[in-house]
C-alpha cells in the first residue's frame, strides 16, 4: 500500500494520541507541559531516522502498527516529552507528507523535517543533514523503528555526557549501539569524511571521533535497560517484539 494510502486510511494521526501519550506520562510530574523538552536535556535535539524503506518488513517501518498504533508515535511520543527539538529524517518524496502528518502535532519551530539529498548513503545521510540542522549543541539520535526507547536509559545516557568528547555511545554485548546514541553538532565533520571516502557502514564513522562509551555493566541497574535499544527489521523482529514487549530482559 503507497504510503500516502496507508495513513489517510487508519486515521492514527489525529494530533491527540500524540499529545496525550506525553501529556499522560507527565501526569503528576509538576511539568504540567505536553511539550517540555525534559529536565537536564534543554541542550539536545533527538534526531529520528526514519527513511529506510522497511524492505524485509514488508513496507514503510515507521507505520506498521504494534499494539494497535504506528511504531513511529511510540518514538515521537518520547522524543516530545524529552526534547525541546525533534528533526525527523526522512526520504525527499516523503517530505510533504510528513508535513503533513506531523507538523500539526509540535509547537512552532519545535520540529524540523530533513529530507535526504543523496541516494545510497543509508543512514549516514540523515545522520548529516540532521546534525548539521539541530539548533542544540547536541542530538540524540534513534531509529523509527525503535519503539521501545526508555526514558530511564536516554536519561542516563545523558548524563554521561562529557564537554571533551563528541559521543556517548552503548555497547551491550560486545556490540556498539550508533543508533540510540547522543552526538555532538561537532560530529558532522567526521559524518562527511566517512561519505566523502565512499564509505556507507553507519559505524564508518566511530573511529574519528571520541565517546564515551556506556559498557553493559553501567546500565544493567535499569529494568529492562536491553528493551530500550530493540529495533525491527525482520518480521521475526516483529514477532519476538510482541513477545517481549511486556517482558523485562
Amino acid at each position: 500500500m503507497a504510503l500516502f494510502s496507508l495513513l489517510y486510511s487508519t486515521s492514527w494521526f489525529s494530533g491527540r494520541t500524540l499529545r496525550t501519550s506525553a501529556s499522560e506520562e507527565n501526569a503528576g510530574s509538576g511539568k504540567g507541559k505536553f511539550f517540555s523538552g525534559g529536565s537536564g536535556l534543554n541542550d539536545a535535539a533527538a534526531l529520528v531516522l526514519a527513511g529506510g524503506r522497511g524492505k524485509r518488513v514488508g513496507g514503510t517501518k515507521l507505520f506498521l502498527s504494534l499494539e494497535g498504533s504506528p511504531m513511529i508515535e511510540k518514538v515521537l511520543s518520547l522524543a516530545m516529552l524529552l526534547f525541546p527539538q525533534v528533526i525527523l529524517s526522512c526520504r525527499g518524496e516523503d517530505t510533504s507528507t510528513f508535513s503533513r502528518i506531523f507538523a500539526p502535532l509540535f509547537p512552532a519551530h519545535a520540529l524540523k523535517i530533513v529530507a535526504d539529498r543523496r541516494e545510497g548513503l543509508g543512514p549516514l545521510e540523515g545522520i548529516s543533514l540532521g546534525l548539521a540542522s539541530s539548533d542544540l549543541p547536541w542530538v540524540f539520535v534513534v531509529g523509527c523503528d525503535m519503539p521501545m526507547v526508555q526514558e530511564s536509559v536516554v536519561r542516563f545516557m545523558a548524563s554521561r555526557r562529557d564537554p571533551k568528547k563528541d559521543a556517548v555511545i552503548a555497547r551491550l554485548g560486545g556490540l556498539v549501539e550508533p543508533l540510540h546514541a547522543f552526538y555532538h553538532k561537532r560530529c558532522v565533520s567526521a559524518v562527511d569524511d566517512s561519505i566523502s571516502k565512499g564509505e556507507r557502514r553507519l559505524s564508518s564513522f566511530l573511529p574519528r571521533i571520541s565517546a564515551v562509551n556506556i559498557e553493559e555493566k553501567d546500565i544493567s541497574h535499569i529494568p529492562g535497560f536491553r528493551r530500550s535499544f530493540m529495533n525491527i527489521n525482520t518480521p521475526d523482529d516483529m514477532n519476538r517484539w510482541q513477545e517481549k514487549s511486556s517482558e523485562r530482559f
